[in-house]
């Protein structure tokens, strides 16, 4: 495909759901899953969803591809709003050469359950770090927070960003034309946090317009469509 035509994936049902997941992109090693079952009262149920698990599935595939067309580097990734850091593991499995991920989130304690949930990458040299910050104040150009009692200043060269539904367009406005942006959002008005939803693949285009697009799609599920783009600013 294009960048300007769009890939659509329908799953009528939750059977569909389950069985794209299962043979889908999303592979995790039995002893995360283990360490989810064992502290099943500390993690939200829902993060490991079959909606949750397909979008991960959707969007590793579909940056893989892109990935081995364009070789973009990904030094540093930035994954905004990223809730218990379900997306972590799998993202630094897919694409091992990553330096390192910074997981940004508002709430303190989903950042303390992300470094739980991927305490191997904090334990090897913060191949991951979990950031309490709201993303809307942050200059994605160019970040400045603290973590862990360090300031840190860096420019990612990924913004990943699939829970665009939960925030304004800031985060957007402040990035340059060289980071390479990953999002998903959302039609879904049912759930609580969605304050900035799209109602089609179109309206999330002109919301958040690329110069460059590697890829644009949807996926639609039983409960919501997800919509999602790649590509440059």
């Amino acid at each position: 495909m294009t960048g300007s035509e769009i890939d659509t994936i329908k799953l009528d049902t939750w059977k569909e759901v389950q069985d794209y997941n299962d043979n889908g992109f999303l592979q995790m090693p039995m002893s995360y899953f283990e360490h989810v079952v064992q502290h099943s009262n500390y993690y939200p149920k829902h993060a490991f969803s079959s909606g949750q698990l397909a979008s991960k599935s959707w969007l590793l595939e579909k940056l893989h591809k892109i990935n081995w067309r364009h070789q973009p580097n990904k030094d540093i990734v930035a994954v905004l709003g990223c809730w218990i850091g379900g997306l972590v593991d799998p993202l630094i499995r897919t694409f091992d050469d990553i330096g390192r991920v910074y997981g940004i989130d508002t709430d303190a304690e989903s950042i303390e359950k992300s470094e739980k949930l991927n305490r191997k990458h904090v334990q090897n040299s913060w191949k991951y770090k979990g950031v309490v910050h709201d993303v809307d104040l942050l200059d994605c150009s160019e970040m400045e927070f603290q973590t862990s009692g360090e300031l840190i200043n860096v420019k990612p060269n990924w913004i990943i960003n699939t829970s665009c539904e939960h925030m304004s367009t800031l985060w957007y406005d402040s990035i340059d034309s060289d980071q390479l942006i990953v999002m998903q959002t959302n039609n879904s008005e049912e759930f609580e946090g969605h304050i900035n939803i799209c109602k089609d693949v179109e309206e999330m285009q002109l919301k958040y317009p690329l110069s460059q697009t590697l890829f644009v799609g949807e996926l639609i599920t039983p409960a919501y469509k997800r919509y999602m783009q790649i590509g440059y600013k």
